[in-house]
């Protein structure tokens, strides 16, 4: 649930996704696409959107509209290969988004003659998106200007022409200036629509002659008093690294870039880095008996899933409007049942409470270390404990992740042996090849999820573990996930290690790092970080801190730590 969204706005808007995602499924032939809280997975990975004009809650646009965008969404699934734009893509944020726009208005161009109805959807997108530009003045930013211009510009060409007296008016100017410098790779476009790495060389010559035009605005956009409507002229970005336009006008800027650039932290290669989901850590033959494994241990604690999502309820819900519940044994004196004090004065069943709503606007992630010293720390006690917690979680309405870190190999790997290669320069930051596991994505229920969080119990993959750039991996994931309250608790013993980078670097370089992430993600206050640890005390970095200890049978005290933490 969306800051300020009541119920009923959640479940249109996610009916909405559903709707969309059976779209994007049909068009695009993929049947793990899924659409939540405005976000496009492809299994478990996240796609960008495309396209300034697909930046929409579907629950809130007409239903042309969002059938528009979700058939465009789907032919982006079935035309585009992912990796070929992700590998041909510029690094410059304002060039990144015009290319995305014109990668994906290619896709458009492509549609079946026949799918009529596909173009009155995709007609109908377009055209609401470019109303609402300039009913909220977007076209009053010079960068806001330039990028609906040459999305105008770009779709008629490839797609076909949806401009008015009043768009030709607003964008004459800037048609004017581009024309000269796009117009041959305009024409490129078309000819080259099928085949997109030729399309990409014209693409990339058009953003950049984008971005010349630009010039430092893209730079200085964010003292043009950008409010809210910059999010019509902004996408999602596949590498979850904050660039894109809503990052270049500033909407929501410096929420995550910064964070690649904390102290002297640095990585010498990501070449070798890796995320994968947890069903895909094991042989699928194992997975059914690392479930059964982990409900037996479940079983042993004895604690009902039903019970802690009760609880994280009266802990973390807010309470709703004009709503109570009577007859309670405490709370606020009800009035009406004032005259059973007298009448009978063992009746103690007199008061009233607030009715609680679901935790429907709480999105969770459990950051678990899955490094090798974990092993030691009663790793199945850790699993046991977020299993339970992510599934009273979904019972209570949130949306919750399960997450992992470790590294792909022991003392650097691949990294490491790239470092040597290239003469092992002093001080090169991180050597190590780094694997993020998604065990639970938001989208996701605990029950599909089941055995993927079960794949905790094996230790085959525990390694080292490198804790800050983990934090910042979930954070970005949980940033994007729609909520008024966001909690990420990093689930760990307390300890960065990873051989190689700690030989090679000053001492303290990770464990440095990792509270620099902490100062700056607790400075941001879209999301509240808190550490649960099994040994060392964390207290001095994270403001939310607290040790646990998982030896012996799990009670009902020990789920009190969420609430302990965050209530």
């Amino acid at each position: 649930m969306g800051p300020g969204e009541d119920l009923t706005t959640t479940v249109r808007r996610r009916r909405a996704e559903r709707r969309g995602a059976a779209i994007v499924r049909a068009v695009g032939g993929r049947p793990d696409a899924e659409l939540r809280g405005g976000t496009l997975r492809l299994g478990h990975r996240r796609v960008g959107l495309a396209s300034p004009h697909l930046a929409a809650d579907l629950g809130e646009v007409s239903p042309a509209r969002a059938r528009g965008v979700a058939d465009s969404l789907g032919l982006l699934v079935c035309h585009s290969d992912l990796d070929l734009h992700r590998e041909l893509a510029p690094s410059e944020p304002l060039e990144r988004v015009v290319f995305d726009l014109l990668e994906q208005l290619r896709c458009e161009s492509l549609r079946p003659t026949a799918w009529v109805g596909m173009e009155h959807n995709l007609d109908a997108a377009f055209g609401e998106w470019s109303e609402q530009c300039l009913g909220e003045r977007i076209t009053e930013s010079g960068v806001g200007l330039l990028v609906f211009t040459v999305t105008h510009i770009a779709r008629t060409r490839l797609v076909r022409s949806l401009t008015t007296e009043v768009i030709d008016e607003v964008t004459e100017g800037q048609r004017f200036t581009l024309a000269p410098l796009i117009g041959e790779d305009l024409v490129a476009l078309r000819a080259n629509r099928h085949d997109q790495r030729a399309f990409a060389f014209h693409a990339r010559a058009i953003a950049e002659a984008v971005a010349l035009v630009a010039g430092d605005a893209n730079l200085a956009a964010a003292g043009e008093g950008v409010d809210r409507s910059t999010l019509l002229l902004s996408g999602w970005d596949e590498d979850d690294d904050g660039t894109g336009l809503t990052g270049v006008l500033g909407a929501t800027s410096a929420r995550a870039g910064d964070l690649d650039r904390l102290g002297d932290y640095q990585v010498f290669t990501r070449a070798f880095d890796r995320e994968v989901g947890g069903d895909a850590l094991v042989a699928p033959n194992r997975l059914p008996g690392l479930r059964a494994e982990l409900d037996r241990h479940r079983k042993a604690q004895a604690v009902s899933a039903a019970r802690v999502a009760q609880r994280l309820i009266r802990a973390l819900a807010r309470p709703a409007e004009d709503d109570w519940t009577f007859a309670e044994d405490d709370g606020e004196l009800d009035p009406a049942r004032l005259a059973m004090i007298i009448t009978d004065p063992v009746e103690h069943r007199v008061f009233r409470q607030r009715r609680l709503r679901p935790l429907a606007d709480v999105a969770v992630t459990f950051l678990v270390d899955t490094s090798g010293s974990m092993k030691q720390q009663r790793y199945e006690a850790a699993a046991v404990l977020v299993d339970t917690f992510a599934q009273a979680l979904d019972l209570a309405g949130a949306s919750v992740e399960v997450l992992g870190f470790t590294t792909r190999s022991w003392a650097g790997g691949k990294a490491a042996t790239a470092w040597k290669k290239a003469g092992a320069p002093a001080s090169p930051g991180r050597v190590a090849e780094i694997e993020h596991i998604v065990h639970k994505d938001a989208a996701t229920s605990w029950r599909r999820a089941r055995r993927s969080i079960a794949t905790m119990l094996d230790i085959h993959h525990y390694r080292e573990g490198l804790d800050g750039e983990a934090l910042v991996w979930a954070y970005r994931r949980l940033a994007t996930i729609e909520a008024s309250r966001r909690l990420l608790v990093l689930v760990s013993d307390g300890a960065p290690m990873e051989t190689a980078t700690s030989g090679v670097n000053r001492s303290g370089f990770l464990d440095d790092h990792l509270a620099a992430v902490a100062a700056a993600l607790d400075a941001r206050h879209d999301v509240e970080v808190g550490a649960l640890t099994l040994d060392a005390d964390l207290s001095g970095i994270f403001r939310r801190s607290r040790s646990i200890d998982l030896d012996g049978t799990l009670s009902l005290g020990h789920y009190e730590v969420l609430a302990d933490l965050f209530g």
